[in-house]
C-alpha cells in the first residue's frame, strides 16, 4: 500500500507544530512548577512517548535537562544559556581564515542569529500569553 503523500505546506505545518511544542516544553521545564512526563504530556497535548522524544531532541541540542528526584520533575540546569546568544558565534567566525565554505558558514551564522531572535520573540509572546491567562 502506498504511503500518503503530504504537501510541502502540510510538512511545514507539522514541523512548526513540533518546534512550537519543543519550545513550549523547554519553557515549562526552565520555569517553575512540577513537570513530570504525565503533566508535560497533558500540558502539551501529546503522549508520554512524544515527551520522551522531545527530551531526546533537547539533549541533542545541548540542553542540560535532568530529572530532579527531590521534586519528581524535569528541570534544566540553573544558569543554562545557548551558546551564541551573545554573539559569540559571530565573533568566532570572524577569526576563522576564509575557505571554500566560508560564505556558506557566514550565511548559516546569519540565519542562526535570525532564528535565535525569532525564538526570543516567540518566548516573550509565550510568556505574555501565560501571564494574560
Amino acid at each position: 500500500m502506498a504511503k500518503k503523500q503530504r504537501t510541502d505546506a502540510d510538512r511545514r505545518v507539522r514541523q512548526c507544530e513540533r518546534l512550537g511544542r519543543l519550545l513550549q516544553m523547554l519553557h515549562l521545564i526552565m520555569g517553575k512548577g512540577r513537570w513530570d512526563a504525565n503533566t508535560l504530556a497533558a500540558e502539551l497535548g501529546c503522549s508520554k512517548r512524544t515527551v520522551y522524544r522531545l527530551l531526546q531532541t533537547l539533549s541533542m541540542a545541548g540542553v542540560p535537562w535532568f530529572f530532579d528526584e527531590a521534586c519528581r520533575s524535569y528541570r534544566v540546569r540553573p544558569g543554562f544559556r545557548f551558546s551564541g546568544l551573545d554573539g559569540q558565534l559571530v565573533k568566532q567566525q570572524r577569526e576563522v581564515d576564509p575557505g571554500p565554505l566560508s560564505l556558506a558558514a557566514k550565511q548559516l551564522l546569519v540565519d542562526g542569529e535570525k532564528f535565535i531572535d525569532s525564538l526570543r520573540t516567540f518566548c516573550e509572546q509565550l510568556n505574555g500569553t501565560k501571564a494574560d491567562s
